[in-house]
């Protein structure tokens, strides 16, 4: 995670928080090849005012 504030509030106490589904987590395939290992997604957000930083891929490697 980088050192900065939130864009909305101004806020440093940015966390990370991974995404999530009624039956799990949220996973990242590759378009070409859905059938290739998946990568988590995760999110960088506000812990003061709730706002989304970011979002990626925690391996990117696995979509290629």
């Amino acid at each position: 995670m980088g050192n900065y504030a939130c864009p909305k509030c101004n806020s440093e106490e940015i966390k990370k928080g991974v995404m999530g589904a009624t039956v799990g987590q949220v996973f990242m395939y590759a378009e070409k090849n859905v059938r290739k290992k998946p990568s988590p997604i995760s999110a960088e957000y506000c812990r003061n005012c709730g706002y989304i930083l970011s979002f990626y891929v925690d391996e990117p490697e696995n979509l290629e």
